[in-house]
């Protein structure tokens, strides 16, 4: 099975520790949806941008130990399939419960360090933190 990876679990490390023996499957750009950031990542349908992803192969174990992580029994995320351009259908996490931010340190650091570990462009973190940075500002 292809795991949509488009948060911390990019971050090799991290993602290998929740799932070991997962492998990295290439990357890919995921049409109609773009980043966000709160406390943590999400994405959002929108029809004009595109995200950038890696993608995992992941066995059935990997898949509800990702549940367990991404808090689906708790719906803090639902799991999702989506159709991935070249590549065919991929499980993703799709935040349900918002948690504001901001983003720790760490966290922030997980992804950067998963669009090093999958030489993502970085343009689509960056907007999502400047946004969630722009929106902060607003309720301050």
């Amino acid at each position: 099975m292809l795991y949509a990876a488009y948060g911390s679990n990019l971050d090799h490390a991290r993602m290998l520790a929740r799932c070991p023996g997962a492998a990295p499957a290439g990357s890919a750009l995921l049409p109609g949806w773009r980043l966000a950031v709160n406390r943590f990542g999400t994405i959002e349908r929108d029809g004009i941008a595109t995200v950038p992803i890696g993608l995992w192969r992941i066995t059935e174990a990997h898949r509800r130990a990702l549940d367990i992580a991404e808090g689906v029994a708790l719906r803090i995320y639902r799991a999702a399939m989506l159709d991935i351009p070249g590549h065919g259908a991929a499980l993703t996490y799709i935040e349900q419960r918002h948690r504001p931010g901001p983003p720790s340190v760490a966290y922030v650091a997980h992804l950067r360090q998963g669009y090093a570990d999958f030489a993502l462009d970085g343009a689509a973190l960056d907007a999502a933190l400047a946004r969630w940075s722009i929106a902060s500002r607003r309720v301050m």
